[in-house]
């Protein structure tokens, strides 16, 4: 299903408390300039909460001294993606916001976004959950995400548009498979029947297995072009570079490879098993000879780890 659309109309702008969750770790800056850009909202009714995954560089308690508008939620442990958003939604949940919102501390977002998703969210009640439009920080005319793609027999995903020039051809309201933890709208109601995210995922594919949660129930996940957000990419793999295994580290091939599993386990039936399983395996060969010939050990002992527990856990 696809509508043409420009913006959702202010007049049917809510009155809906809206807790926007941050998670920081080390990430003074990145986040220090998204809660700068969320001054700007012109949506009145939210708060925003910072969890910071136990960063050790005292960028957390920088962000509590500078920001003092902001609910500060300091955790021991880094719990990742899911575990520190899962902190910060049972806040938001015990508080009785009606609207929550997952926010990447990388993104820079526009004054009007948030009323704009309200408004769609609001538009239909059997839509669950909204994401906006998403391109770069850095090349701002190129998109990053205008939604997503999931093929069911392979059990892959994609984000749709990724690095094309935004020629407003994305600009009509769709339906998605799935929608990006980088921007993720829903309702208290929702997370409260579909529960907090996955912990085991720690991060990546923990978004996609929340929005099959949300379609389960019968609700529609929706992009919302209307609303626009910037995102910094490239950060973590500009850190990488310096290890000699490539751009992407180690640990984000173990964990990939290991959450794609627990999606084909979790949500493959039928013969979309058949395609599912035949593509894991090509690609743990693919991967397995590529790291061996760039002698790429860790990876490779990653890799290995990432599908025995993708297997087993």
């Amino acid at each position: 299903l696809m509508t043409k659309t420009t913006k959702a109309p202010y007049e049917n702008i809510s009155t809906q408390s809206l807790a926007i969750i941050l998670v920081n770790w080390f990430s003074y800056e990145v986040t220090r300039n998204c809660l700068i850009s969320l001054k700007d909202l012109n949506y009145l009714n939210y708060s925003i909460i910072v969890v910071d995954n136990a960063s050790e560089d005292g960028s957390g308690e920088r962000l509590k001294n500078e920001f003092s508008e902001i609910i500060y939620l300091s955790n021991e442990q880094n719990l990742g993606f899911t575990g520190g958003n899962n902190v910060g939604i049972k806040l938001a949940l015990e508080s009785g916001f009606d609207l929550i919102m997952l926010l990447n501390n990388d993104t820079v977002v526009t004054p009007d976004f948030a009323s704009i998703l309200i408004g769609t969210l609001n538009s239909d009640p059997m839509i669950g959950a909204v994401q906006p439009k998403i391109r770069l920080n850095k090349n701002r005319d190129v998109i990053w995400n205008a939604g997503s793609y999931f093929n069911s027999f392979l059990a892959t995903s994609k984000s749709r548009g990724y690095g094309e020039i935004d020629k407003s051809q994305y600009d009509e309201q769709m339906n998605l498979p799935w929608i990006t933890g980088c921007c993720f709208l829903t309702s208290s109601e929702i997370i409260k029947e579909v529960g907090l995210l996955d912990q085991r995922f720690f991060c990546y594919y923990e978004d996609t297995d929340w929005s099959f949660k949300i379609r389960k129930l019968g609700f529609r996940l929706v992009y919302e072009p209307g609303a626009l957000i910037y995102h910094e990419v490239g950060m973590s793999n500009e850190k990488n570079k310096v290890s000699g295994e490539g751009n992407l580290s180690p640990f984000s091939h173990y964990v990939t490879v290991r959450n794609h599993l627990y999606i084909v386990r979790r949500y493959s039936r039928g013969i979309n098993m058949i395609g599912a399983w035949t593509n894991q395996v090509f690609k743990f060969i693919g991967y397995c000879g590529y790291f061996l010939l760039r002698r790429r050990f860790t990876k490779l002992k990653a890799v290995l780890k990432g599908f025995k527990e993708g297997l087993t856990t």
